[in-house]
C-alpha cells in the first residue's frame, strides 16, 4: 500500500472522507510503497494585529505502508476486507446496433450510493459484458426456452486490463459510459439480452483479491429490430427476490464469491447451448443445477449436494417460480427438468416411470399437463393426519380503555372450535376423552398465556407470576376441561378462562393467548391427527404494539409450511414466533428458549442447543453470522446483538462447557472444541445457561457497541453500512 508522510497523511484522510471511494480507489491502486511526501507550507497568521507568516513546513517522516486494517481503524473501511459501498449500474439507457455490421454499443451509468459517477479509468473496477440470445424450444433435449451465450468481454481499465472493445467515459460526474463491443452479433429475430457487471476488485501483495465494493449487475432485453426499446423476454420464470428471500442480497455468494446478484445474469452461462462446449451440458444447465441442489442430489460432474436441507417442501415450485413467466415451469415438462429432482427415474429405460421408456421429450406433455404438474403433483393436499380437525377462534373481553389492559383488569378468554373437515361438533362440557376416536369429545385442550414478546414467560393463569401460590417453574399449558382449573368454565358456546388480574409489576408490551387441542390426538409417530392451533395478541400497560425481533423473516425461507407436524407431539405450529414463545419462552419449563434454539439450528451448532440437540446436519442458505438475516424488523427497539447473553450467543457458539469430541464421533473435533472454548469463555465471564439469563456487564464491556469486540463488527453487520461523512466519526 502507499506510504505517506504524517502531515500529508492527515490531509489525505480528510479528503478521502469527502470523496469516499474516489480517492480510496486511487489509493489502493497505487500499491507501490511510495516514499513520504513533502509537508505543506505553514498557514498565514490570524487576522487582527499584523501577523507573520508561519514557519515553512518540513517534510513528513516516511510513513509505514497503509493496510486495509489501517483504513478500517480510520473509519474508511469497516472490516478488514470490505468497504461499505453500494454502486448502481443503470442499463436502461438503451443499446444501439449497426444492422449491417452487427456492431453493438451499450450505453450505461455507473454511480456510487450517493449518485456520484464512478470513474473506472482511475478506480480498479472490473467491467463485464455478456450478451445472450433466447432460443425457442426445439429438438428433443432442450428444456424449453434457453439462452445461449454470444459475447463475453471483460476488463479492469484502471489496473491495466483494457476491455476488448472500446470503453468511452462520456461524463465522469454522472458516471456515463458507452461501450462498443469487440464481438459482433449475427442477425436474429429472437430476444437478445445484454448483462453487465461492475465490481471493485483489488489484488494485494499476495495476489489475493480484496473486494472493496458490493458487486452490481444489470440486464437489458431487446429485439435487434428495435434495440432502443426494452422488451419482456417471455422466459423469466424466477425473480431475484425469490432467491434473495433465502440467500440474501448477494445471491452470488452461494457459488461465485458474490459477483452475480441478479437471476438474469445466471443464464448467460448456465444453459445447455453454452455449456455443451465444456463437456457437461446437462449438469450446468440452470434448471437442472438449481433443482438438483435444492433437492439435495448428487450431480455428477458438478458436486455432491446431498447435505442440503431445504427449508420448505421441495415440491413447492411457486417458492422460486414467481416471475412473470412462472407458468413455463409447469407447461414444458422434459426429462432434464423433471429428472433433476426425480433422480430415481431412468426415462430411457423406463425405471420408476409409469409411462415406460422414452427417448425424447416430445410426448411428456401428453400425460403431464401443466394443470396436473402445478396443482396435483407439486401442490398436493396435506395428508389427513397432517390436517387440523378444527378452525380455532380465540376472543377476549375488551379492555376498559379500548386499547390495552391496565393493572386490576381481569379479562376472560373464550375459545371455540368449528369442524374443518365435516367431523362432529365439539362437546365443550365433556371430560378429556381417550385417544384414537373422533367423536367430538376432545383429548387435549390447552390454553397458553404469555408475554411480553421481548422476554416471554407464562402469566395471568394459575401457577404463573400473578398467582399468589406460584411455584417455579411456571406452568405453560392450562387445561380447559371442566374441573381441571378453578378459572375454567364451559358451555355449549365454548371454553372460557377467567384470567387473573393484571398486576402492577407486569412489563408493558404485547402478550399472547394460544390454544392447542385435538380430538383424535397422537397415538404414535405414524398414527395421529395433528393438533388444531391458533394465537391472538393483547396489550398490557401500553397501546403500542411491541415489535417482533425477527419481523416476518421466518416466512422468507419457510413460507407457509408448518413445524412439529409429525413425531411424538404433532401440533402443526406456524412459523410465527408468537406461536413458538408459548413453549420456547424464558420460563425454563418445557421448550428450549427460542433465542437459543433458533440460533443453534441455523448455525448448525453441535454443542449450542440448551437441550443437547446436535443440529450439525442443517445447512443455512447464507452466512450464519449475518444476524440481520432473521432480525429484519426495523421497528425493533435495539439490535439484539448489542445485548449479548450466553443463552442466545451460545446457540451459535456453544453452550456446553464440558463437551468432548468423543461425545460427537461424527462431528469435526476441532469445531467441537472451538464451541466448548467459547462456552467456557462465556461462563468464566459471568454468563449462565439458565432461561432467565440476561446481558451481563462482563459481556457488554468487550462486546457492547463501540467496544473492542463489538458484535456489529465481528458479525460483519457493517458490510452494507454507509460510509461516515464526518471525519471524526
Amino acid at each position: 500500500m502507499v506510504a505517506m508522510g504524517e502531515n500529508h497523511k492527515h490531509r489525505e484522510i480528510v479528503e478521502m472522507k469527502k470523496l469516499k471511494l474516489v480517492l480510496l480507489g486511487g489509493l489502493m491502486a497505487l500499491s507501490l510503497g511510495l516514499a513520504g511526501c513533502s509537508g505543506d507550507d505553514g498557514s498565514a497568521g490570524l487576522a487582527g494585529a499584523p501577523g507573520v507568516d508561519g514557519a515553512p513546513g518540513v517534510d513528513g517522516a516516511s510513513g509505514a505502508d497503509v493496510t486495509i486494517q489501517d483504513l478500517a481503524n480510520l473509519g474508511l473501511v469497516f472490516s478488514d476486507d470490505v468497504v461499505a459501498m453500494n454502486p448502481t449500474l443503470d442499463l436502461s439507457k438503451t443499446v444501439s446496433l449497426d444492422a449491417a455490421t452487427g456492431a453493438m454499443t451499450v450505453h450505461f451509468f455507473l454511480t456510487d450510493e450517493d449518485g456520484d459517477g464512478i470513474d473506472v479509468t482511475t478506480e480498479p473496477y472490473e467491467i463485464r459484458l455478456y450478451v445472450s440470445e433466447l432460443l425457442p424450444a426445439s429438438g428433443t433435449d432442450n428444456p424449453g426456452p434457453a439462452w445461449t451465450q454470444l459475447i463475453s468481454e471483460r476488463g479492469t481499465p484502471a489496473a491495466g486490463s483494457a476491455m476488448p472493445g472500446t470503453l468511452t467515459l462520456v461524463d465522469a460526474e454522472t458516471g456515463e459510459y458507452t461501450y462498443l463491443a469487440a464481438a459482433t452479433l449475427a442477425a436474429s429475430t429472437n430476444v437478445t439480452r445484454v448483462t453487465m457487471r461492475a465490481r471493485f476488485r483489488f489484488r494485494d501483495a499476495n495476489n489475493t483479491y480484496i473486494v472493496v465494493a458490493n458487486p452490481v449487475n444489470a440486464s437489458y432485453d431487446f429485439l435487434q429490430a428495435d434495440p432502443g426499446t426494452a422488451v419482456a423476454s417471455g422466459a423469466d420464470m424466477v425473480t431475484t427476490a425469490a432467491c434473495e428471500s433465502c440467500h440474501g442480497a448477494r445471491i452470488g455468494d452461494v457459488g461465485h464469491g458474490g459477483g452475480y446478484t441478479q437471476v438474469k445474469t445466471c443464464n448467460n452461462c448456465h444453459n445447455l447451448n453454452y455449456m455443451a462446449a465444456e463437456g457437461d451440458p446437462l449438469e450446468a444447465d440452470f434448471a437442472f443445477m438449481i433443482h438438483g441442489i435444492h433437492a439435495a442430489t448428487n450431480i455428477e460432474g458438478l458436486g455432491d449436494f446431498t447435505e442440503v436441507t431445504y427449508p420448505q417442501e421441495i415440491n413447492n415450485c411457486s417458492k422460486c417460480h414467481d416471475g412473470a413467466n412462472a407458468s413455463l415451469a409447469y407447461s414444458n415438462p422434459t426429462r432434464s427438468n423433471c429428472g433433476s429432482c426425480h433422480t430415481n427415474v431412468d426415462f430411457e429405460l423406463g425405471t420408476n416411470h409409469a409411462g415406460g421408456p422414452y427417448a425424447d421429450d416430445a410426448a411428456c406433455s401428453a400425460c403431464h399437463s401443466a394443470a396436473n404438474i402445478e396443482n396435483v403433483y407439486h401442490s398436493p393436499a396435506p395428508a389427513a393426519i397432517d390436517t387440523p380437525e378444527f378452525d380455532v377462534t380465540i376472543s377476549m373481553t375488551a379492555p376498559a380503555n379500548g386499547t390495552h389492559y391496565v393493572a386490576g383488569e381481569a379479562p376472560v378468554v373464550t375459545v371455540t372450535l368449528a369442524s374443518a373437515d365435516g367431523g362432529p361438533a365439539v362437546d365443550y362440557t365433556a371430560a378429556a376423552d381417550s385417544k384414537g376416536t373422533r367423536d367430538g369429545m376432545l383429548n387435549t385442550a390447552n390454553m397458553y398465556v404469555y408475554g411480553p414478546r421481548a422476554h416471554a414467560v407464562p402469566v395471568l393463569a394459575v401457577d404463573t407470576m400473578q398467582d399468589p401460590a406460584y411455584v417455579a417453574p411456571p406452568t405453560q399449558g392450562h387445561k380447559l376441561f371442566v374441573g381441571s382449573d378453578a378459572q375454567v368454565t364451559s358451555s355449549a358456546a365454548g371454553f372460557s378462562y377467567q384470567l387473573l388480574p393484571i398486576s402492577a409489576d407486569m412489563d408493558p408490551g404485547t402478550y399472547m393467548v394460544r390454544f392447542e387441542g385435538g380430538d383424535y390426538a397422537a397415538i404414535s409417530a405414524t398414527d395421529y391427527v395433528t393438533s388444531s392451533t391458533a394465537v391472538i395478541n393483547f396489550q398490557v400497560g401500553t397501546a403500542d404494539v411491541e415489535a417482533k425481533l425477527s419481523g416476518s423473516a421466518c416466512l422468507d425461507c419457510h413460507g407457509d409450511t408448518r413445524m412439529h407436524v409429525q413425531g411424538a407431539h404433532p401440533h402443526n405450529a406456524a412459523f410465527d414466533t408468537d406461536h413458538c414463545l408459548g413453549c420456547h419462552d424464558f420460563s425454563g419449563n418445557y421448550g428450549d428458549y427460542i433465542g437459543n434454539r433458533v440460533h443453534a439450528v441455523h448455525r448448525a451448532s453441535i454443542t449450542g442447543d440448551g437441550h443437547g440437540v446436535d443440529w450439525s446436519e442443517v445447512t443455512f442458505p447464507r452466512p450464519a453470522n449475518n444476524c440481520t438475516t432473521c432480525h429484519t424488523n426495523a421497528d425493533a427497539d435495539t439490535p439484539v446483538w448489542e445485548t449479548p447473553t450466553m443463552v442466545a450467543c451460545g446457540g451459535c457458539h456453544g453452550i456446553d462447557t464440558t463437551a468432548t469430541p468423543e461425545g460427537y464421533p461424527t462431528a469435526d473435533p476441532d469445531r467441537v472444541m472451538a464451541e466448548v472454548a467459547a462456552a467456557q469463555h462465556m461462563a468464566q465471564n459471568g454468563g449462565t445457561t439458565g432461561a432467565t439469563d440476561v446481558p451481563t456487564q462482563q459481556c457488554v464491556v468487550c462486546h457492547g457497541p463501540g467496544r473492542i469486540v463489538d458484535l456489529t463488527e465481528t458479525h460483519n453487520l457493517i458490510q452494507f453500512r454507509a460510509l461516515p461523512t464526518d471525519p471524526n466519526e
